[in-house]
Parts: C-alpha cells; sequence; structure tokens
C-alpha cells in the first residue's frame, strides 16, 4: 500500500464532524448517562447473546461437515 501525504483539510472536516457528533451523543446531566446505558443496554447485550449463539451455532455444523467431510 502506497502512503500518501497528509491532508490538513479532510483532517479538520474529520475531527469536527466527530466532535459533533460526540456533541449529540453525550447527555448534558449525569442521570442522562444512566438513562442512556439503560436504553443501550436493552438492545446491545440481546444482540451480543444472539451472536455469540449464532457463532456456536454456525462452528457445530461447520465441525459436522467437516467431520462428515473426511468419512
Amino acid at each position: 500500500m502506497k502512503t500518501h501525504r497528509f491532508d490538513p483539510i479532510s483532517f479538520i472536516f474529520g475531527l469536527g464532524l466527530t466532535l459533533l457528533g460526540l456533541v449529540f451523543l453525550i447527555p448534558a446531566t449525569p442521570t442522562g448517562v444512566i438513562a442512556l446505558l439503560s436504553r443501550v443496554g436493552a438492545w446491545v447485550w440481546p444482540a451480543v447473546l444472539l451472536a455469540i449463539g449464532a457463532a456456536i451455532v454456525f462452528s457445530a455444523v461447520a465441525a459436522g461437515r467437516h467431520e462428515n467431510a473426511d468419512s
């Protein structure tokens, strides 16, 4: 991969958009942080558990196919 020279204008726009997103993402009060975490936790943890379960099922099915191919 060829390196390229630093582009300060793109860097400033990217940094500005990131900071603007953080301003809207971070709540203004400590109780807002707790409310945000409870809302995020309402869908993140079930999604993580579903992903782990799907990975386990996928690996079990893949292992079963591998054993059948060897027979």
